[in-house]
């Protein structure tokens, strides 16, 4: 009986032995397999990388137009608000017509006198070359009048000259003088005393013509103020610029009759030095006197060369001055100019008085920007801005960097209305350009058909550029890098241990062909459809780690 008690309690202990040790296997296993990375896996497949560019923009004018008026004008009132829409012919302002009125007045009488400096001018400029003309004439008339005069006197010099050396070889001849001695040297003094009266009368002459042109001038400045009398300081300044441009002619004039002055002289002193010799009974005849007539001969045929070459010198600088260019003197033209251009500023403010100040909309469009204020002045540049309806709108919306590569003009794209959700399909892209004003990116435009969105809406515009198919893609999940900066991804793997067979994720090397926000096509040869590929598990997962697949 005792044996059997005991047999028993041995085959009880042994149970709870064996039970024990199935609980500590269990909790074991469950330990084990919740320190192990649940992971999810999908294999290679072939497939398209397709790139889907996203973004919003607004429906913008294709034109716009300038509203502008003449500058310097009251407003009124101002009849439309930005973003307004507006007809054609519609008044977008109106003008105060008073202050207009004042302003027409006031355009008419600058007009008035700037004709009157045109004219003036035009006046002036027909008065100087009249005054050229006449200086031009008289330094011509004082030229051959000065080297005539002296041309004379050279002529004389040379018959003196020739009559002395005459006598001298007649003495040296044997031949005595006679009567026609004293004959010829009362004709030289008759010839010495015409020329003196000659340049006389030119000097004064010449005198009388500045006077006359002091005279002219100072009734030209009276008649250009008649209603003040000039100062005496004005006449004076006018008596020595006439003074300044006779000057040099004077100057000519007076050395001619100097000249002339000093051969009557000499004429007269040879005419009364024979007579004294013959009332004293001088043998005039004497061979150092005649000698000395020579000589006094030679001087004066001397002295008149170079009177003569003097004269041709001095007039003809003057007559060179007189011919010298004109320069130039536009202001008559200038003048018409600005007034031709007042003429036409003067016919708008016209034509605004005739549309009773109001500023008409020149198209059907809508109010995008307003420069006007009511009681203020319009200004020469744009008053308001239309947007020309009737040329049609267009999308507009701003490209990243990254979304440029996948898209560009001829593009077929999809409009979706932020307000309607109203799709609409196949429109191209027109324009796209860098945009460096919206810092960085490209802008681009979609043409939109008429009666599609409205100025100003809200859109969104989506493309999908599609790859070439691929024969190894995997999810962009998949995809790691290494310490390199090298592409792998983690294949699940079994493997034996001690435990069993077990299952680890593996590093298997790739190349990225193309990628996008979802997927990345891969290099042929790397992997094959019937490895399993870790695309996410529930915590880290590196090389070599023990995983469980989901």
């Amino acid at each position: 009986m005792y044996l059997k008690k005991e047999k028993s309690r041995i085959w009880k202990l042994t149970g709870i032995f064996f039970a024990g040790m199935l609980l500590f296997t269990l909790l074991s296993r469950a330990v084990y397999q919740h320190g192990i990375a649940v992971v999810s896996t999908a294999a290679p497949s072939s497939g398209t990388v397709n790139h889907t560019v996203n973004l919003t923009g607004k429906t913008v004018q294709n034109q716009e137009q300038a509203v502008t008026t003449v500058g310097g004008l009251r407003i009124a009132g101002v009849c439309v608000n930005e973003g307004q829409r507006v007809n054609q012919g519609d008044v977008l302002f109106t003008l105060d017509l008073d202050y207009l009125a004042e302003t027409i007045l006031t355009q008419k009488q600058e007009m008035e006198k700037q004709r009157l400096s045109v004219q003036d001018a035009w006046s002036q400029n027909s008065a100087s070359q009249q005054q050229r003309a006449n200086q031009q004439a008289q330094a011509e008339e004082n030229y051959d009048s000065a080297v005539s005069q002296a041309e004379v006197t050279l002529e004389r010099a040379a018959r003196a000259l020739d009559r002395a050396e005459t006598a001298l070889e007649n003495f040296y001849n044997g031949i005595t003088e006679d009567q026609d001695k004293e004959d010829s040297l009362t004709r030289a003094c008759q010839e010495a005393k015409a020329a003196y009266e000659a340049a006389s009368s030119a000097l004064e002459r010449l005198r009388q013509e500045m006077a006359d042109k002091i005279q002219a001038a100072t009734d030209q400045a009276n008649a250009e103020q008649p209603e003040e009398t000039l100062p005496q300081e004005e006449l004076d300044a006018i008596a020595q610029t006439v003074q300044a441009e006779y000057a040099q002619q004077l100057s000519g004039a007076e050395a001619g009759v100097e000249q002339a002055k000093q051969v009557v002289e000499q004429a007269d002193a040879a005419l009364e030095d024979y007579r004294r010799e013959q009332q004293t009974g001088v043998q005039t005849g004497s061979e150092q006197a005649l000698l000395d007539a020579v000589e006094k001969a030679q001087e004066d045929y001397d002295d008149a060369l170079s009177a003569l070459e003097n004269a041709q010198t001095v007039y003809g600088r003057a007559v060179s001055s007189a011919n010298l260019p004109e320069s130039s003197n536009h202001s008559a033209q200038i003048g018409q100019i600005t007034y031709d251009q007042m003429a036409l500023e003067l016919s708008k403010l016209e034509a605004l008085q005739e549309a009773e100040g109001k500023i008409l909309s020149p198209v059907e469009g809508i109010v995008t920007r307003c420069n006007v204020q009511t009681g203020e002045k319009t200004t020469d540049t744009t008053a308001m801005l239309l947007a020309d309806l009737t040329q049609g709108c267009k999308f507009s919306g701003l490209a990243t960097q990254e979304q440029s590569k996948y898209i560009g003009v001829g593009d077929k794209v999809t409009l979706r209305a932020e307000s309607t959700g109203k799709r609409y399909e196949d429109l191209a892209v027109t324009t796209f350009s860098a945009d460096e004003e919206a810092g960085g990116g490209y802008r681009l435009t979609v043409q939109l058909p008429a009666n599609t969105l409205d100025l100003g809406a809200s859109a969104e515009l989506s493309f999908t550029r599609k790859s070439q198919a691929y024969a190894c893609c995997v999810p962009l999940s998949a995809l790691h890098l290494d310490a390199r900066n090298q592409p792998y991804v983690l294949v699940v793997e079994q493997v034996e241990s001690v435990l069993g067979t077990q299952l680890q994720a593996r590093k298997v090397s790739v190349t990225v062909l193309e990628q996008n926000e979802s997927v990345a096509a891969l290099a042929e040869g790397t992997l094959h459809r019937e490895q399993q590929v870790i695309v996410s598990s529930d915590r880290a997962v590196d090389i070599g780690s023990r995983v469980r697949v989901d």
